[in-house]
């Protein structure tokens, strides 16, 4: 398929031919003449522009003659390659401007898509659900659920939206996103800015009919067990991460209204009360603030009619810099209320010296039995 486009664009750019004016005459460049029978002079800027004209065919040609002989997963580490190119770009631009760029062109397909498949040995299965590698792009970047396609089809084995409010609001004033080039960071102080759950549930059930239908005019039989590979939204898993307006004066109905709205398209739910920007949302963290807003989000789920896989496996993403006490008090909820799932896992392991979730499995016990 590339090669073919590869040349139909070198036939196209040779053989096509001179519009013409509305006396018929050519548009283009005009011959200047110096008197009759003299030889034409050809404008600087007319050879300048078969010179461009002419490397850009002999780029098209290379192109064509690259894609023709290299193999698909080639060609594709080819192409990521070459979109480094593109970063000093970015990097001259205003930081919210270029991450709105950068949904705009994932939205509209204008990403590469990444061909070669995860090796098995990054599979992993979590909640019933099949990842193909354990890498993913965290809530922030899309918000709004507009490049979902486009971001799971660069590799990622998932991808987490959001957050996303109730009501559309605008966050804080700008400018609230800020390089910190010599970390290779950024600090982010948007505040939720979201356009709202109806627009984000019309976007999602759109990717999620589309699936179906994918789903529907495949041949390959599929087996009720079989755990099968991707999500809701395609190749990869998606996450919706939920917030509550900055004006709501009950934190759970914001919560709530996200589960009964937006709860069928995702793979897994998350309740944000992380964020710094949102006026009294870190106080949810406290023991009896969290178990009452988990409950009343587990019965917003349990409410809802779901086929045989049953509700989206529901997470609580918590601040970063929390008191060890503030810590034991959400672990009891977690525990008490099996959530599936809380942020900063990474950061225990590390910090307790794990090398890996797995030496962490078991630990205590092990512990105790050796001290026994």
């Amino acid at each position: 398929m590339a090669t073919r486009v590869w040349r139909s664009s070198i036939r196209d750019a040779l053989f096509k031919k001179p519009k013409s004016g509305a006396a018929g005459g050519a548009v283009g460049p005009r011959l200047a003449s110096t008197g009759a029978g003299a030889a034409p002079k050809i404008p600087p800027s007319s050879k300048k522009g078969r010179l461009l004209s002419g490397t850009m065919i002999g780029l098209a040609i290379a192109g064509g003659a690259y894609v023709s002989t290299a193999d698909e997963a080639t060609f594709c580490g080819w192409l990521f390659k070459a979109t480094k190119f593109l970063n000093p770009f970015f990097a001259l631009l205003d930081a919210e401007v270029a991450h709105r760029l950068a949904v705009s062109a994932a939205s509209h397909g204008l990403v590469p898509i990444e061909k070669r498949p995860d090796p098995a040995i990054l599979a992993l299965e979590v909640w019933g659900r099949k990842f193909t590698n354990p890498v993913g792009l965290a809530a922030g970047f899309d918000k709004n659920a507009e490049a979902v396609e486009g971001l799971l089809g660069l590799g990622f084995g998932f991808v987490e939206i959001g957050s996303v409010t109730p009501i559309p609001q605008e966050g804080n004033p700008k400018p609230r996103i800020f390089r910190l080039r010599q970390e290779g960071a950024i600090i982010n102080r948007c505040g939720f800015n979201s356009e709202g759950i109806v627009v984000v549930a019309k976007r999602l059930g759109a990717q999620h009919g589309k699936r179906k239908m994918e789903e529907t005019s495949s041949s390959l039989p599929s087996s009720g067990d079989e755990v099968r590979p991707g999500g809701k939204a395609g190749p990869g898993i998606l996450g919706v991460n939920l917030g509550k307006n900055k004006t709501s004066e009950d934190a759970a109905a914001d919560y709530v209204q996200g589960v009964h709205t937006l709860s069928q398209y995702a793979d897994y739910l998350v309740i944000n009360i992380s964020s710094p920007n949102t006026p009294g949302l870190r106080k949810l963290q406290g023991r009896k603030q969290l178990k009452d807003l988990v409950k009343k989000v587990q019965a917003a789920c349990d409410e809802m009619q779901w086929a045989g896989e049953g509700p989206p496996p529901l997470l609580v993403k918590i601040a970063p810099d929390l008191s060890k006490q503030d810590l034991e008090d959400i672990a009891v909820v977690a525990l008490a209320l099996r959530l599936d799932g809380l942020a900063e896992l990474a950061e225990c392991l590390e910090r307790d010296g794990f090398k890996s979730i797995q030496e962490a499995v078991g630990a205590d016990c092990r512990q105790t039995f050796h001290n026994s």
